[in-house]
């Protein structure tokens, strides 16, 4: 063992064990901080990948709210459309139809476009660290993708059966 430095064992609860009992007291408590420094350094990017899903939910929850309200104020049109006015004649809201289809396809837009984003963060993230585990890197894309899906059979009901 000449010229060659003893190996330095870390135990499970971040006490290091040298199998050289020389190295002085600084060195030793110099690498259980590299050791901890590692682990908050993974943990940190843990938690950045559970913040980046949690955006992700977010951004698929707002999208759904948009295509709901979206759907509310394309009937909202056809009430309207649907009581008589003054003269007895049946007036079509289009303003509310449009607008309702243009709220519908802006929450498709988002559900794509966040599924898309999450999916280049999980693909950069899988690079240098492991997905955390029971976290699935494309279960939240393949919801917002089913929530696209979703709009876009609204968008189809919505320009067929309004008339």
């Amino acid at each position: 063992m000449d010229g060659v430095k003893p190996r330095c064992v870390v135990a499970e609860d971040n006490r290091v064990e040298d199998e050289d009992e020389t190295d002085p007291e600084q060195i030793v408590l110099m690498k259980r901080l590299v050791r901890m420094s590692a682990d908050r350094s993974e943990m940190s990017a843990e938690r950045n990948y559970m913040n980046a899903e949690r955006t992700l939910s977010v951004w698929v929850r707002t999208a759904l709210a948009l295509m709901v309200f979206g759907i509310a104020m394309d009937r909202f049109g056809l009430l309207l459309h649907r009581m008589p006015s003054v003269g007895g004649h049946w007036h079509p809201n289009l303003l509310s139809t449009w607008g309702g289809v243009a709220l519908v396809t802006l929450g498709v837009i988002m559900a794509v476009t966040t599924g898309l984003r999450f999916l280049a963060y999980v693909v950069d993230y899988r690079r240098n660290h492991e997905v955390p585990l029971h976290h699935g890197p494309f279960l939240g894309p393949f919801f917002a993708l089913c929530v696209a899906i979703f709009g876009i059979a609204l968008l189809v009901l919505l320009v067929l059966f309004t008339e």
